[in-house]
């Protein structure tokens, strides 16, 4: 008796091993097998070192560019930079199949010739050739593009699951072996499949925005000897794997993590042999185990050998990197529990099971639920009388369960009053309801079908939702709303656009303006956000006053501005508008006992005229805004022509920021020469840009880029250090004279520049009488208190200070009177056609008479002709500059020429030819 118990637990054991067996070897716990791999690559997360730098295509880049696709000149761009980083290797996860402009791709093309390093990988795809088929084709780089560089696949193949878990080393791209880029440069076998180690974090690449790294705001040197993985990461590019453990990861991540896992070794799994060895042994020491024992003792031993069947995958996989299925182990525990405790239950016990389960305690145990429940629950039959109803029926209708029970359910549900109840049955749908009050409120109705003793019934869940619905309009106002100053946001205007452009007035136009800000970005800077906080709400105020009711006005982001006018029948209201809403500004705003002035340019932009959808239409109007600020005016309509710098002026703006590291920026001198004697007094260092590829870029164009950007305060600085180091290489050499600095606004509001200047100073032993900071009246309008502190202090140090550009900007006395200047720099303005216009003569004498009255020199710029030059001299004018004497000139060459010419009267310079226009000797 005894043998036969024996021999029965191991045929139970045998059935039990062949069934676990069969199903992993069929693959029907696969999804489980695939469950447990998550989890285990989810407890064993961590970051590893990686030489992965991914050059994020992200959301940022595409607002920065504001284009897509971009032009290959970004892609040439982004390899001149990576140039001198020397990565090991650079892939580009994009596709470069299709032409675009010949410009473009054959920068791309020089960019790729000119790479020194380990060629460049280019991404080599597949794709569908329709939605509806299953076909694909290969698409492969351009010629021109492929000769310099070497090709890997980027196919991403997901499980029956739809999740990415591993990658082929190579594919067959029309009988052409390519690949993976995983593999690239590494020996693995062509037909393997490698498994993707999810446990190792995103974050152990580190990832650089592509629009960073144009604009030279990134390390390089970080760059060096690593593997450059560009490609896209922003959601709206749709370049989204649905993968394990992270949900979704972008594809170049994807990329990176399976070149990851290869460098951390291949994932190994036990032989087919070994494996059914352990499962065998598993089960039959299990079966022994369980055998003869309580079903108690069992669950609990079985439920014990989870979490360590756990352990052992998870300490298999970090120690020796073996990929141990143990569902099949989970299951075969499971089985023989199940089996033997089937066999020990007699009669007796399975009906105590079945009273267990809750035969006897159901419509109780229901009852408690539907009593309990938060959510009004009421039955009715087919008529749509109420038979039932639970407390909270009480609370939602204000009405005792009483006097419900016999109530037709569209009394609170009116409309429900004429509807079959039965055509609700297995939906959720919301209506109205009323309470014994009267008052109505929004509800979430799910009906049912019962079926009870032949009756036909339904019951209802009603749930309130007038909360849901409440916060559900907030958070569409709060989305289509700014939260400063509570004007509609850019999301708002999207919307009113669209409509408006969908429904236009037959002969009219729509207007939209784009209002930006002048010299916010200083008052940000100087005093805080939190008072830029509230001129951007006073200047809200402002201009929402001029608006009419018909018309739109929003802020979309920083200091910007729109404002929509849905019908327009005369071009000349929107001059009469632009003008009304600049002289808005022209009163000071008051904010902590501080006078601050801002200013607006503004953008106009008609449809249908410049644009044919919203998005067109703001781009115009963001065109013609630059353009104001370029012209110096409040406002310009959008014209074709304006857009030619667009592009040009993106790429300056990151071009500018690495100008002065590459060496491209440099100080010219034209010397200042004393009408009276003829001798150079000093000299003025004007910047100058040579662009690599853009040839001389004119100072006028990028000191604008870097007035409207952070660039201009250490481009200033850069400039005085300069100027010290080249005037102390002069005086080595015997020649000791004055030199001038154009001085920013943005550094008249910086309390600490004269500290830095004083060191400057000490560090090239240079006299402060021996240095003069130019500055213009329009400098001291940000905040004019905080800029004659600092130039009180400057003066302190012993500094001359110049009031540049005099009478073109608001020219008070006051400012000669207060700021100690050392000397007066009449415009170039007023000297041009000195001897044709009489008012400029006025002007030109009237200065010289009061700037001598108040002990200044006074210094004319712009003169080009001996006439003007000895008119000068005659009226009083202590120094002139200009082309007569010299232009401005590179330090070794204004070097020689003082050596030649300062210490005599200067002889006339010989004729320019006609082609060579006069240019502007300031930086401006």
């Amino acid at each position: 008796m005894a043998r036969a118990r024996e021999l029965h637990w191991t045929v139970v054991a045998a059935a039990v091993l062949a069934l676990a067996y069969g199903l992993h070897a069929s693959g029907l716990l696969a999804r489980l097998e695939h469950g447990v791999a998550d989890v285990r690559a989810a407890l064993l997360a961590h970051e590893v070192p990686s030489d992965v730098v991914i050059v994020a295509i992200d959301s940022h880049s595409l607002r920065e560019l504001n284009e897509w696709p971009w032009p290959r000149r970004h892609y040439a761009r982004l390899l001149q930079l990576l140039d001198g980083a020397a990565p090991r290797t650079v892939f580009f996860d994009i596709d470069f199949s299709s032409e675009t402009t010949e410009e473009d791709d054959a920068l791309f093309e020089r960019a790729l010739a000119a790479w020194r390093h380990s060629p460049v990988v280019l991404a080599a795809h597949m794709q569908r050739l329709s939605t509806a088929s299953s076909e694909r084709a290969a698409t492969f780089p351009l010629p021109r593009f492929a000769r310099h560089a070497r090709l890997a696949s980027v196919i991403l193949e997901p499980d029956a699951d739809g999740l990415v878990r591993s990658m082929r080393a190579s594919w067959d791209y029309d009988g052409r072996e390519v690949p993976s880029i995983f593999a690239y440069g590494r020996d693995v076998p062509a037909s393997s499949q490698v498994a993707i180690d999810f446990s190792i974090q995103p974050s152990s690449f580190h990832a650089v925005s592509y629009s960073d790294l144009l604009n030279a705001e990134v390390d390089f040197a970080a760059l060096a000897g690593k593997d450059v993985y560009v490609g896209a990461t922003a959601l709206e590019l749709r370049d989204i794997v649905a993968v394990p453990v992270y949900r979704s990861l972008p594809g170049v991540v994807v990329q990176a993590l399976a070149a990851e896992s290869l460098r951390a070794g291949p994932l190994r799994s036990p032989p087919a042999w070994l494996y059914a060895a352990l499962l065998a042994l598993w089960t039959f020491a299990g079966a022994r185990l369980l055998h003869g024992r309580s079903w108690r003792r069992n669950a609990l031993t079985v439920a014990a050998s989870v979490p360590l069947l756990g352990a052992a995958a998870v300490l298999a996989y970090a120690t020796l990197r073996v990929d141990l299925p143990v569902v099949p182990f989970a299951a075969s525990g499971a089985l023989l529990f199940v089996a033997l405790t089937v066999r020990s239950l007699d009669h007796a016990t399975w009906q105590a099971l079945a009273y267990a389960v809750g035969f006897k305690r159901r419509d109780a145990l229901l009852k408690s639920v539907v009593e309990s429940s938060p959510d009004c629950i009421v039955c009715v039959d087919a008529a749509g009388v109420i038979r039932t109803a639970n407390p909270a029926a009480t609370r939602l209708f204000g009405r005792p369960a009483v006097s419900l029970v016999g109530s037709h359910i569209g009394a609170f549900l009116p409309d429900l009053a004429r509807c079959d109840v039965g055509a609700l049955s297995g939906q959720t749908v919301e209506r109205q309801a009323v309470d014994d009050a009267g008052r109505r409120f929004p509800v979430e109705i799910g009906v049912s079908r019962v079926q009870l003793e032949g009756e036909q019934l339904y019951t209802a869940i009603i749930r309130d939702i007038t909360e849901r619905k409440t916060q559900q309009r907030e958070l569409e106002r709060q989305a289509r709303q700014d939260a400063l100053t509570g004007l509609p946001n850019r999301l708002a205007l999207g919307e009113y656009l669209d409509r408006v452009l969908a429904r236009p007035k037959p002969g009219q136009k729509v207007a939209l303006l784009l209002l930006d800000l002048c010299r916010f970005k200083e008052v940000n800077d100087t005093l805080g956000h939190s008072v830029g906080d509230q001129v951007l709400r006073e200047v809200s105020r402002r201009f929402s006053g001029v608006l009419t009711a018909q018309s739109f006005i929003g802020r979309i982001g920083g200091d910007e501005f729109t404002a929509v006018l849905p019908a327009v029948q005369n071009i000349m209201e929107l001059d009469d508008l632009s003008q009304r809403l600049a002289d808005t500004l022209r009163a000071p705003i008051h904010v902590n006992g501080l006078a601050i002035e801002v200013g607006v340019s503004i953008g106009i932009a008609l449809w249908p005229d410049h644009a044919d959808d919203a998005q067109e239409l703001l781009r115009c109007a963001d065109v013609a805004m630059y353009a104001a600020k370029r012209q110096g005016t409040s406002h310009e309509l959008y014209a074709p022509e304006h857009d030619q710098h667009t592009v040009r002026r993106l790429t300056m703006v990151s071009e500018l920021r690495g100008a002065l590291g590459r060496g491209e920026i440099a100080l010219h001198y034209q010397p200042q020469v004393n009408l009276a004697s003829g001798r150079a007094d000093g000299v003025e260092a004007l910047l100058r840009w040579r662009h690599p590829m853009l040839g001389a870029v004119s100072p006028a164009e990028f000191i604008a880029l870097a007035e409207s950007t952070d660039l201009i305060g250490p481009l200033t600085e850069w400039s005085i250090a300069e100027a010290l180091r080249d005037a102390s290489a002069w005086r080595r050499q015997g020649v000791d004279l004055r030199v001038a600095v154009n001085l920013s606004a943005r550094l008249l509001q910086d309390a600490g520049f004269p500290r830095r200047l004083e060191r400057l100073l000490a560090e090239y032993s240079f006299k402060p009488g021996q240095i003069e900071l130019e500055i213009t009246e329009s400098a001291m309008l940000v905040d004019p208190e905080r800029a004659q502190r600092v130039v009180r202090e400057l003066h302190a140090l012993g500094v001359l200070i110049a009031i540049d550009d005099y009478g073109t900007g608001f020219s008070s006395l006051g400012y000669l009177r207060d700021l100690h200047a050392h000397a007066l720099k009449l415009d170039k303005s007023f000297v041009t056609d000195l001897r044709t216009h009489e008012h400029n003569r006025v002007i030109v004498e009237s200065t010289a008479h009061m700037a001598h009255a108040l002990g200044l020199t006074v210094v004319a710029e712009g003169v080009e002709t001996e006439w003007e030059k000895d008119y000068l001299r005659d009226v009083g004018y202590d120094l002139g500059q200009g082309f007569w004497f010299a232009r401005p000139m590179a330090a070794e060459d204004c070097l020689e020429w003082l050596r030649t010419f300062g210490a005599e009267r200067v002889d006339p310079l010989p004729a320019e030819p006609a082609s060579h226009a006069p240019v502007a000797a300031a930086n401006q």
